[in-house]
């Protein structure tokens, strides 16, 4: 998110990371992680519930596209930290409008299952385009 934060924000949207834990786990790896998104903790998963997020399984974890995520992260430099909130939920992405719709839901099948973030802009524009001009 923090490398395409400048594009996701040009297209008209605001980013909102959540997660499972304690406040001070926000302030630690979202300043350090991504200095310009806001990033909210909850030690609940009542939003996970009410969005649907499911918790992943261990034949989940181990499929193959799951273990191919995690060798390119590990290619790429990332390492997993010390984990907090609760380690088996799925993550999702969701674009909410003005309104409360959600306009867009993406639930991730493992812990590095996510959207194409510019893909993601791209939907976003055009849907607004099209939108405008059937207005």
């Amino acid at each position: 998110m923090e490398l395409h934060h400048e594009k996701i924000e040009a297209a008209g949207l605001r980013i909102l990371a959540v997660g499972l834990g304690e406040p001070k786990h926000a302030r630690h790896f979202g300043g350090k992680l991504a200095p310009s998104v806001e990033c909210l903790t909850n030690e609940e998963p009542t939003l996970y519930e009410a969005f649907g997020i499911e918790k992943g399984n261990m034949l989940r974890m181990l499929a193959p596209d799951a273990l191919a995520a995690g060798a390119r992260a590990a290619r790429e430099g990332h390492r997993q930290g010390t984990a907090t909130g609760d380690q088996q939920r799925l993550p999702g992405t969701f674009i909410i409008d003005a309104q409360g719709t959600v306009r867009y839901a993406y639930y991730g099948k493992h812990a590095g299952d996510q959207p194409d973030l510019e893909e993601l802009v791209r939907w976003w524009q055009a849907a607004n385009e099209s939108a405008a001009a059937t207005a």
